[in-house]
């Protein structure tokens, strides 16, 4: 039976695989124009706004050299599909 599950971005992770290579916190907040206290809310799980939450991913695959697909992600639900078949349009 498929599967469908949710996953959100797993901010403290990508954070600190940043700064795990080398960059504090300082500097990941200039480089996104915010201040080190949001980075710290998002490390303990809140969640930046769209646009700078971009620019997070952006920051973290140049500082990583990974693609987007190899973000870290949360699972934060999964539910089974029943019975979902796809039917030829009736003439």
């Amino acid at each position: 039976m498929p599967t469908i599950a949710t996953v959100k971005i797993d901010w403290f992770r990508v954070i600190t695989d940043i700064t795990r290579k080398g960059i504090p916190l300082q500097a990941i907040a200039k480089e996104l124009d915010v201040s080190k206290s949001a980075i710290i809310g998002w490390k303990q799980g809140a969640a930046p706004n769209h646009h700078t939450g971009e620019a997070l991913i952006n920051f973290w695959c140049y500082v990583t050299h990974h693609e987007r697909p190899e973000l870290p992600v949360v699972v934060i639900s999964k539910r089974f599909v029943y019975g979902w078949h796809r039917r030829a349009p009736t003439p």
